[in-house]
């Protein structure tokens, strides 16, 4: 089996791991957050299988995690919050993540997709039921994404093509995995690219699932709000 998967295109690999790695525990997790919203609309107590869930998917991917050479970016959680220069990471990935989504609906004058329109749904369920429930999407579109496309895709096919090949094939799948409307998929791209590079600086998938954690929620929270 090792044999057959070393023979396997890096590219074809990236959409396989995205297959495995990703699918299943978004749908989990998105349908405990449904049913929730279903059977128990006044309170978001699905938040705690759903973090059960993103804790027993953080212990099988270190598990099965086979990059552990020096040049690989590290599965892990940990890096330096207070470091001025990550500090100046998370603003930069985080306005200009908030940036690029909102002038690309603005400027292609969307209304709506099926992802906004999710989160707009939000709005129908008090805070106590909704806010918990946005927390458990923000955290899994962060870790999942983030282990999947920058952990395990980026490490994959930096190993066969060059670094500017390598983040346009991750985010051409991450922009493809958020079935966008056509305009978004070039913003989507530039993004993705933004999240490749600065895990490649840290070595780290750290920082960056913070950043696209926090990102989410802060988004969620403004659509929610009805501020955007």
């Amino acid at each position: 089996m090792k044999k057959v998967w070393q023979k396997i295109p890096a590219w074809l690999k990236a959409m396989l791991l995205n297959i495995i790695l990703l699918y299943p525990i978004i749908t989990i997790n998105q349908t405990i957050i449904q049913l929730n919203l279903k059977y128990f609309p006044k309170y978001g107590i699905s938040l705690i299988p759903v973090l059960i869930m993103l804790y027993v998917y953080w212990k099988i991917i270190n598990k099965w995690n086979p990059f552990t050479n020096k040049d690989d970016i590290k599965i892990r959680f940990k890096f330096n919050i207070l470091d001025k220069k990550n500090i100046l990471s998370v603003l930069g990935l985080g306005l200009f993540t908030l940036t690029t989504i909102y002038l690309s609906y603005i400027i292609f004058d969307i209304d709506n997709s099926p992802q906004l329109g999710f989160i707009k749904s939000f709005s129908d369920y008090n805070a106590i039921t909704a806010i918990p429930l946005l927390l458990g999407l923000a955290l899994t579109a962060g870790i999942v994404e983030e282990v999947t496309y920058r952990g395990f895709m980026q490490n994959t096919t930096h190993r066969k093509y060059s670094k500017i090949v390598s983040y346009l094939v991750i985010g051409i799948l991450f922009s493809i995995v958020h079935f966008l409307p056509l305009e978004l998929i070039l913003p989507y791209i530039l993004i993705s690219i933004a999240y490749s590079f600065i895990a490649d600086k840290q070595k780290s998938t750290g920082l960056v699932i913070f950043a696209h954690f926090l990102v989410d929620f802060v988004l969620f929270l403004l659509i929610y709000c009805k501020v955007l």
